[in-house]
C-alpha cells in the first residue's frame, strides 16, 4: 500500500492542473495566424457622361505561382457597353492585372455589382475573393460623410483665456 503525504497530493494536483491549462491554452485559437490573401483586389465605378458607368476590377498579386481568373458579375438591368468582364491568366509577384467594363444600367434601381477572383495554386487548391460596388445608391443610403465641426473661438482648453 502507498503512503502519499500531504505535500506530495499538493505537489501532483499542481503539476495536474499545470498540464491541464497548458492543453487548454495550446489547443486554443490564441496562437492563429490569419492567412494574408493571394491577391489585394478592389472593385471601383467611375460615373460617366450620359449615364456611362466605368467598372474595374484590379488586381496586385502578393504571392508567387498565382493563376487567377478575374470575373466583373453584371446584374440582369446592367448592359456591357464595351470592354472586358472576364481574364484568366497567371500574375508575378507584385504584378498588377485590370479589367475594365463600360456599362449603362437600365434602371434607376440600386444594383449591386461584385468583381469576382478565383486564385488556383499549382500544388492545388483554390481560394474566391471579392469586392462590391452599388450603382445607383440613393443619397439616403450612402455613407454619410464624416461631420465637421465648425471652429469655434474657444475649441481647445489652452485657447479659453477666461472672460
Amino acid at each position: 500500500m502507498f503512503l502519499t503525504t500531504e505535500s506530495q497530493i499538493f505537489g501532483w494536483s499542481r503539476v495536474s492542473a499545470v498540464f491541464i491549462a497548458l492543453i487548454l491554452f495550446i489547443s486554443t485559437d490564441a496562437f492563429a495566424i490569419k492567412p494574408n490573401s493571394p491577391l489585394i483586389l478592389s472593385l471601383t465605378n467611375l460615373s460617366l457622361p450620359n449615364g456611362q458607368i466605368e467598372l474595374t476590377l484590379k488586381a496586385e498579386a502578393k504571392i508567387a505561382g498565382v493563376k487567377a481568373m478575374l470575373t466583373i458579375e453584371l446584374p440582369p438591368s446592367v448592359s456591357l457597353i464595351s470592354g472586358e468582364v472576364k481574364w484568366n491568366g497567371d500574375i508575378a509577384v507584385g504584378e498588377k492585372k485590370e479589367i475594365k467594363a463600360l456599362i449603362r444600367t437600365l434602371s434607376n434601381n440600386p444594383e449591386k455589382v461584385i468583381g469576382f477572383a478565383e486564385v488556383s495554386f499549382p500544388h492545388g487548391g483554390l481560394i474566391t475573393q471579392q469586392e462590391t460596388v452599388w450603382l445607383n445608391t440613393p443619397q439616403e443610403i450612402r455613407p454619410p460623410e464624416p461631420l465637421k465641426k465648425p471652429k469655434q473661438e474657444h475649441d481647445t482648453i489652452f485657447e479659453f483665456k477666461g472672460k
